[in-house]
C-alpha cells in the first residue's frame, strides 16, 4: 500500500460514509471490534473529524470547516488536552509560537510575523492543561477564546478525547489502530500523513500498517480525506493565522 492509497477523494467520501452508515452488517462488525469504545459524539451520525491537541483557528482549521461544509457534514473537533507540550513537535510548537500571515512578498514568498505566547522553558514537558500564556491566561482557554471569536458557530463541537486515548493505551502504538477504526463507518478523518523527517516513522509504523489490518478485517479502508492539497501539505502557510489575530494577544 502506497501513501496515496490511504486517501479517499472528498466527494467519494461523502457518498461512501452514508452507504457504510446504513450497512447493518458493517455496523455490527465495527461495534464488535470497538465494543463500547465508540465516542458518544460519533454514535448518532457520521461526522467530519479533525484531530488536534488544542483546537485553534489557523488556516488549516478554516480549510477543514470549508471542506466539511462543502459536503454538508456535521463536524467534531476532538482534542488531546492532557498530552504534553514538546516544542520538537511542530504542530505543538506553533501553538506556543504563533505565525501571523502578512501576505506575499515581491518574490511570491510568504511574509510572516511570529508571536511567542508562552515561556518555552517553563512549558516544555508540561501537560497542555498546566500551561499559561505570558500574560497568565490559561493556555487552552486562550486558544478556545480566539477560536470562538474567529469561527462564527454557536457550537464549536469541541470534545476532550484525553480519557478515551488513555483508556485505549495512551501511546499511538496502542491506540491508533482503534482510532483509525472509527473511520470505517462513524466518521471521515481529515488529515495529511507526511513522510518528512519528523513524521516519517509515525506514518510508516502507525498509519499504513494499521490501515492494512483494518482493510483486511472489514473489507474497506478507513475514510481519510486530505485536509490540504498534497502539493502544499508541508507549507508553513497552513500553520499561520490571519493578521487580525494579533488583537487577542495581550
Amino acid at each position: 500500500m502506497k501513501l496515496d492509497d490511504i486517501y479517499t477523494p472528498l466527494e467519494e467520501a461523502k457518498e461512501e460514509i452514508q452507504r457504510r452508515w446504513d450497512d447493518k452488517e458493517l455496523k455490527k462488525k465495527v461495534e464488535d471490534f470497538l465494543g463500547s469504545n465508540i465516542p458518544h459524539f460519533l454514535r448518532d451520525s457520521p461526522k467530519a473529524y479533525i484531530a488536534r491537541h488544542v483546537a485553534t483557528p489557523n488556516f488549516e482549521f478554516h480549510r477543514f470547516l470549508d471542506l466539511a461544509d462543502k459536503i454538508k457534514m456535521d463536524y467534531v473537533v476532538p482534542e488531546y488536552l492532557c498530552d504534553k507540550f514538546v516544542p520538537a513537535n511542530s504542530s505543538k510548537y506553533h501553538l506556543g509560537r504563533m505565525f501571523i500571515y502578512k501576505g506575499k512578498d515581491k518574490n511570491g514568498g510568504h511574509r510572516i510575523e511570529s508571536e511567542t505566547i508562552i515561556d518555552f522553558n517553563k512549558s516544555n514537558g508540561k501537560k497542555f492543561t498546566e500551561i499559561v500564556t505570558m500574560w497568565d491566561e490559561d493556555f487552552i482557554d486562550f486558544h478556545h477564546r480566539i477560536l470562538k471569536n474567529e469561527i462564527k458557530d454557536s457550537d464549536l463541537k469541541l470534545h476532550n478525547l484525553s480519557d478515551w486515548l488513555k483508556k485505549m493505551g495512551e501511546t499511538p502504538e496502542k491506540f491508533y489502530l482503534y482510532f483509525l477504526a472509527l473511520f470505517i463507518r462513524n466518521g471521515v478523518l481529515f488529515e495529511n500523513f507526511l513522510t518528512n523527517n519528523e513524521e516519517r516513522i509515525f506514518t510508516s509504523e502507525n498509519v499504513i500498517p494499521y490501515i492494512k489490518i483494518l482493510l483486511e478485517k472489514f473489507g474497506v479502508k478507513p475514510l481519510i480525506v486530505r485536509l490540504v492539497p498534497k502539493e502544499t501539505e508541508e507549507d508553513i502557510y497552513w500553520a499561520c493565522y490571519n493578521d487580525n489575530i494579533k488583537k487577542y494577544l495581550k
